[in-house]
C-alpha cells in the first residue's frame, strides 16, 4: 500500500517542494528568494506586533510646567515600538547598523527630520545623515513613489558624511522611505561594515519593508495621539477644583476626580458605591437630588442650596451623557461650593442697602434727632410745671415713651448703617452664654420661661468681640421670650461639630414659630411682625456675625417652636490662645427689639 505523508507546519513556506510551487520559467533560486523574503516580512511583522503594552503614564512631552512633575511623557511608547521594529529589521536582514528618522511637520509646507530609533551608528554619523537627508531632496513628502536609494561612499558629495563613513569603515548606506497612504512619514537608513551587502536588485523588496514599517509608524502615531488626548483629558479632569462624579444608570459611581477623593474619600472606597450613600448617607435618592432628576428626565439639571453633609451653600449640576443609540448612558455630576460667593453677593447687596441707609441716617441725625431732643426736653418741663390730672399725666407719659422709642429707632439705624469695628480677643462662647443668661433672668422670670443650659465641655476659645456677640445672643434670647407669651422652655446649648469643624450655639424655644413666608425675610432690615418692633435686631446680629466669619441658620415651623444656630467655623486643628477668656470691662449688650 502506498504511504501518504501529511506535513503540518505553521510556516507556509516550510517543507514545500519548490517543484510544486515554481511556475513556468521560475527557477529554484527564485522560489527560495521569494520564500526568504516572505519569511523576512513575517519576522518583521512579528517584531512590529510584539511591542509591549503602553505604560499607564507617559514621559517627555509633559516636561512643560503645566503638567504635574510626576507625569512621564507618553511618546516613549512610540519610541519603543520603533526601536523594536528597527532591531527586528536589522536582525532579519542581517544588517549591523541602522537609523530611523521621522518627519515632524512645523507648518503646512515645512518639516524636519527627528531621530526616532538607531543602532550601531555613532552619534556623529547620525547627525551627518540627518543633515545629508534634508538638502539632498531625498525626503520629498509630495513624491509618494520615492524609490529606495543606495549611497556608496565614493558617490556621496557631502564631505563630512563621506569622511565619517570612511573613518568608521562603512562602504555604503541604503535609504528606505517609510510610506503610508501615499505619504512619506520618515526614512530608514541601514548599512553594514563591508562584510555583507544587499544588491540594488532588492529595491522592490526593501520598498515593501518601507511600506510595512510606514503603516506601523502611522498606527503607532495615531495610538500615541489618542493616548496623549486621553491623558490630557484625565489631567484636566483631575485639575478641576470641584468634585465631579460619573454615575451610571444603576446610580453607582464609576469615576471620580482628585477633588472628590479629597472631599469624600479615596477612589477605592467610592467606585461602585451608590451615589446616594456617598452624598446623603441613604439608599434611596433625595427628593431634590439633581442626579436622580437627570436620570429620570434625561435633561441637564441645576440646583442650589445647603450641602446635605457639609452645610454651606452649594451649586449642583447634573448633565446626561447619551450613547450612540440615543439612550442615557450615564450622568456627570458636578458640585461647587458657592458659600463664599453667596456671602459676598449678600454682602454686596447689604452694602448697597447700608450705603443708602448711611445717607438716610445722616439726614435722620440732623432732621429728627435734634428736634426730638427738644420735644423730649419741653415735654418733661411741661409735665413738671403744669398741674395735670391723672389723664393728662398719662398722656405726657405716653408722649415721653414714644419719644424714647423713636430715639431708640434712630440709634439702631445709625448703628446698622455705621457699625463700630469689633475688638477681637480670645473668649469662651460658654462665658457669653452664661453672661447673657444672667442678664436675661428678669425677662425670663416675668415671662414664665424655664431655661435649660447645656454647655459642652472643653470647647476651644474663639476670637471674638465679647460685647458684640453678647448683643447677638441677647437679641435671639429676647426674641425667643417674646415668641412664648404664655411661657415655655428655652434651651441654650453649645456643641462641637466635626464635619465641618465648627462651634455651634443653639437657642431653641417652644414658642409660636415663624411662618414659612417670613422665614427668608427675618434678617431683612426693618422687617418685623411685632407692633412695637423696629425690625433691626436680626439684621444687626447677622452683620456682626459676618464680621466674625460666623453665620446664623434657623429651623422653624408655625406652632412648633424655633431653633437658631449661631455657627463659628473652626480651623482643622482647634486652637486655644489663652487659658482664660479675655472679657472686656464694662461690657454693654444692646438688646434691640
Amino acid at each position: 500500500m502506498e504511504r501518504l505523508e501529511v506535513i503540518v507546519s505553521l510556516n507556509p513556506m516550510e517543507h514545500r517542494d519548490p517543484k510544486l510551487l515554481a511556475g513556468p520559467g521560475d527557477s529554484r533560486e527564485e522560489y527560495l528568494r521569494q520564500s526568504n523574503e516572505l519569511r523576512i516580512l513575517l519576522n518583521i511583522s512579528t517584531a512590529l506586533h510584539s511591542s509591549p503594552q503602553p505604560p499607564d503614564i507617559m514621559p517627555e512631552w509633559c516636561d512643560d510646567p503645566y503638567y504635574p512633575p510626576d507625569v512621564i511623557h507618553y511618546s516613549s511608547y512610540l519610541q519603543d515600538v520603533l526601536q523594536r521594529a528597527l532591531m527586528g529589521i536589522l536582525d532579519t536582514l542581517k544588517f549591523k547598523m541602522g537609523a530611523l528618522y521621522l518627519a515632524r511637520e512645523i507648518s503646512e509646507d515645512q518639516w524636519h527630520l527627528e531621530l526616532a530609533a538607531h543602532y550601531g551608528f555613532s552619534t556623529d554619523l547620525l547627525n551627518c545623515i540627518q543633515f545629508f537627508s534634508v538638502p539632498s531632496g531625498i525626503m520629498d513628502r509630495n513624491n509618494y513613489q520615492q524609490p529606495v536609494r543606495w549611497f556608496p561612499v565614493s558617490k556621496i558629495t557631502f564631505a563630512e558624511l563621506r569622511d565619517r563613513m570612511r573613518e568608521e569603515g562603512i562602504d555604503e548606506i541604503i535609504c528606505i522611505p517609510l510610506m503610508s497612504q501615499k505619504k512619506v512619514l520618515g526614512l530608514l537608513y541601514v548599512s553594514n561594515d563591508g562584510a555583507r551587502r544587499l544588491k540594488p536588485e532588492r529595491s522592490e523588496f526593501l520598498t515593501t519593508i518601507g511600506h510595512q514599517l510606514g503603516v506601523a509608524v502611522e498606527n503607532a502615531q495615531l495610538f500615541d495621539s489618542v493616548e496623549r488626548a486621553k491623558i490630557e483629558l484625565e489631567i484636566s479632569f483631575d485639575a478641576i477644583q470641584h468634585s465631579i462624579f460619573l454615575v451610571d444608570r444603576k446610580m453607582r459611581i464609576y469615576r471620580v476626580n482628585r477633588k472628590s477623593e479629597m472631599v469624600y474619600g479615596k477612589k477605592e472606597t467610592l467606585i461602585g458605591v451608590k451615589y446616594t450613600q456617598v452624598l446623603y448617607g441613604m439608599e434611596q435618592p433625595h427628593l431634590e437630588c439633581p442626579i436622580w432628576a437627570c436620570l429620570w428626565g434625561a435633561q441637564p439639571v441645576q440646583r442650589e442650596g445647603p450641602h446635605p453633609r457639609w452645610g454651606g451653600y452649594y451649586q449642583y449640576f447634573a448633565f446626561p451623557v447619551f450613547n450612540p443609540t440615543g439612550s442615557l448612558e450615564r450622568v456627570v455630576y458636578y458640585e461647587k461650593d458657592a458659600t463664599e460667593a453667596r456671602r459676598l453677593e449678600q454682602r454686596l447687596q447689604q452694602s448697597e442697602r447700608l450705603k443708602a441707609l448711611g445717607t438716610l441716617a445722616a439726614g435722620i441725625a440732623h432732621e429728627i434727632r435734634n428736634p426730638l431732643a427738644t420735644i423730649n426736653f419741653n415735654a418733661q418741663m411741661l409735665q413738671r410745671e403744669l398741674a395735670l390730672d391723672v389723664t393728662q399725666q398719662q398722656m405726657f407719659n405716653d408722649i415721653l415713651q414714644e419719644i424714647k422709642k423713636m430715639d431708640r429707632i434712630v440709634q439702631q439705624v445709625l448703628h446698622f448703617a455705621r457699625p463700630r469695628e469689633p475688638q477681637f480677643l480670645p473668649n469662651q462662647l460658654n462665658e457669653v452664654v452664661r453672661y447673657c443668661h444672667d442678664m436675661a433672668k428678669v425677662y425670663l422670670l416675668k415671662a414664665g420661661v424655664e431655661v435649660c443650659l447645656d454647655l459642652a465641655d472643653n470647647v476651644p476659645l474663639i476670637v471674638m468681640d465679647f460685647s458684640q456677640i453678647c448683643q447677638v445672643v441677647m437679641n435671639v434670647i429676647i426674641n425667643a421670650i417674646e415668641a412664648m407669651p404664655d411661657g415655655g422652655k428655652l434651651t441654650l446649648q453649645t456643641a462641637m461639630r466635626e464635619d465641618p469643624p465648627s462651634l455651634v450655639l443653639q437657642v431653641t424655644d417652644t414658642g409660636t414659630g415663624i411662618m414659612e413666608e417670613d422665614r427668608d425675610r427675618i434678617f431683612d432690615p426693618f422687617f418685623t411682625r411685632k407692633p412695637d418692633g423696629t425690625g433691626m435686631g436680626l439684621s444687626i446680629s447677622r452683620q456682626i456675625l459676618e464680621k466674625h466669619g460666623a453665620y446664623v441658620d434657623v429651623d422653624t415651623a408655625p406652632g412648633a417652636g424655633t431653633s437658631f444656630y449661631i455657627i463659628f467655623p473652626l480651623p482643622n486643628e482647634s486652637y486655644v490662645l489663652s487659658p482664660e477668656p479675655q472679657v472686656p470691662k464694662n461690657v454693654r449688650s444692646d438688646v434691640p427689639s
